[in-house]
């Protein structure tokens, strides 16, 4: 009798097993399936309104970092659910929180939104409902005076983007020192602006004009006409998305891009550069998190699979989400746990191989340590094929000095 109950015991098991093959099926306890539970990850994307675009591009990168986990972490699948932001901050707040009220505090991470603004206060409800928040924008806000222990910055800090394109086009053009600046009106570009300025006195720039642009700007030529009068050598453009393409297209319209130089500081590359013409583009300085022949495995891999994917080569808005989304879910197999606590303690100090090889997560401001990309745009001459839009000049991951403002207690910053 005993012989029969094991063998008949095995035999289901074996079924089960077979079964079970490219399926997530959790053990058998007296007969019935237990499914493991799922790991959580909210995805809070600009499906809607100015940045539209860079969400349904986001959302492709959380969905390939997934994908190449297997769709599962520590053996759970991993469950992904998103909420539109709108790019509003108070739909931001409003759509996360009913989130994390109706997932019963299960949520182990949000990945987004896209404006920095926007960003900063999801980051609140982050600290107040104590979940993972990993987030990549111009902010130094983020991994500075409001840093906190939930918090977390994947782009590199606007202080390293602004050396890494004033020390670029200073090296070239050392005698141009007259620069304006068009800044979009939110923390993003009040930040970056703000990091030009004081990199700047290192070589002397003066910042003859800075005009303030609404986002979603469209018509730029009375930017262009007030810039005409002053005849600045260099127009550093600190927009993004449609508002960075609209201004290029002015200065082209105005002639700066052969008169001056024009920086497109903050750019996504290809998914801004494919909307403008070769003409429109040519000689074109920009600076950008991501561009998609960086060339390490890491990067490799992704690339070719998107490529693969959606026939398309990506740019900086599917790469962030991307590289975030594959940080935390290594730091989940690493912390053995999806517990938001416990996923930030491996986060802090956290070394990982990613688009620029090793790389770490200073424990101190949540900010990656990872370098900012200066680019030149290429003439249709020299382009090898239609997507060899750029070519990387330098990649800098000079950080700032300091952790600007960020308050911590033995490396943790407080809550």
């Amino acid at each position: 009798m005993k012989n029969y109950f094991f063998r008949r015991n095995f035999l289901r098991m074996s079924l089960w097993g077979a079964l079970c093959v490219g399926l997530v099926c959790g053990p058998l306890w007296g007969g019935v399936a237990v499914a493991a539970e799922p790991v959580t990850i909210l995805a809070a994307l600009p499906f809607s309104g100015p940045y539209a675009k860079s969400g349904m591009l986001m959302e492709r990168g959380v969905k390939m970092a997934i994908e190449h986990a297997g769709g599962q972490v520590l053996g759970r699948p991993i469950r992904l659910i998103t909420r539109d932001t709108q790019t509003k901050s108070g739909v931001a707040i409003r759509r996360v929180e009913e989130a994390i009220e109706k997932e019963k505090g299960k949520i182990s991470a949000i990945i987004g939104p896209w404006s920095s603004g926007v960003a900063l206060a999801v980051s609140e409800v982050a600290r107040r409902r104590k979940v993972l928040h990993y987030f990549s924008g111009g902010t130094e806000d983020i991994a500075g005076k409001k840093c906190h222990r939930y918090s977390f910055q994947w782009a590199a800090h606007a202080y390293t983007a602004a050396h890494a394109i004033i020390d670029g086009v200073m090296k070239r053009y050392p005698d141009a020192k007259r620069w304006y600046t068009i800044t979009v009106n939110y923390a993003f570009g009040w930040s970056v602006r703000d990091n030009f300025h004081l990199v700047g006195k290192d070589y002397g720039i003066q910042f003859v004009g800075d005009a303030l642009q609404p986002l979603g700007e469209r018509e730029f030529s009375p930017y262009m006409s007030k810039i005409k009068a002053l005849k600045p050598d260099t127009i550093c453009l600190i927009n993004f998305g449609l508002d960075a393409i609209q201004s290029v297209r002015s200065a082209f319209n105005f002639g700066f891009t052969k008169t001056s130089r024009v920086i497109m500081s903050w750019s996504s590359g290809p998914e801004e550069l494919e909307e403008l013409t070769p003409e429109m583009r040519e000689g074109v300085y920009l600076g950008s998190n991501f561009y998609y022949t960086v060339g390490t495995p890491v990067a490799n891999r992704y690339v070719n699979d998107y490529r693969k994917k959606y026939k398309v080569v990506p740019g900086y808005a599917p790469s962030a989400a991307y590289a975030m989304t594959r940080i935390v879910l290594l730091a989940i197999e690493k912390a053995g746990s999806s517990d938001p606590e416990k996923i930030i303690d491996t986060l802090e100090g956290f070394t990982y191989e990613g688009f620029y090889g090793r790389t770490r997560i200073l424990a101190a401001n949540h900010q990656t340590e990872r370098p900012y990309l200066l680019l030149r745009a290429k003439s249709k001459n020299e382009m090898k094929h239609s997507e060899d839009y750029a070519e990387i000049l330098a990649m800098v991951k000079k950080q700032y000095p300091g952790d600007r403002g960020c308050k911590t207690d033995g490396g943790r910053p407080l809550p």
